[in-house]
């Protein structure tokens, strides 16, 4: 993903060394804004049954793609606060009674702008504005 606005999908396994990087993909990812920022978004919903691409972009608004297809899932709005987000990882923190199975976990991203702030979005993205926070720090 680069700032041409594409995102690029590379066949690493079937490249030579001192040959040109084959491409896999490609697809246009935004028409106005620049993405910023992308990450594998995580199956934290049971109807999503397929891989989707997170990605953010200077317009504070967190995108789900399906790569396959290059197809939009969902927009929604991100943190508006701090300028637009540079680093995304996901976060998963163990629920319930103790028990490490893929349903005793929730969800988080983890991000980082470049105006010091960094917070947390709560999964599965939903667009609500009171499942996100960010603060001032500094290392």
């Amino acid at each position: 993903m680069g700032l041409d606005r594409k995102c690029f999908e590379y066949d690493v396994k079937e490249s030579k060394l001192f040959d040109k990087l084959p491409v896999k993909n490609c697809f246009s990812i935004e028409n106005e804004a620049h993405p910023t920022a992308c990450i594998w978004y995580p199956k934290v919903q049971q109807d999503i049954k397929e891989d989707l691409l997170l990605t953010v972009n200077d317009d504070y608004k967190l995108k789900l793609w399906n790569p396959k297809t290059s197809n939009s899932r969902r927009t929604c709005l991100g943190p508006t606060y701090g300028g637009d987000i540079k680093t995304l990882k996901l976060l998963k923190i163990p629920t319930g009674n103790g028990l490490s199975t893929m349903d005793n976990f929730d969800n988080y991203l983890i991000y980082s702008t470049g105006k010091k702030v960094v917070g947390l979005i709560k999964l599965p993205l939903d667009g609500n504005p009171h499942k996100t926070m960010g603060l001032v720090a500094h290392p």
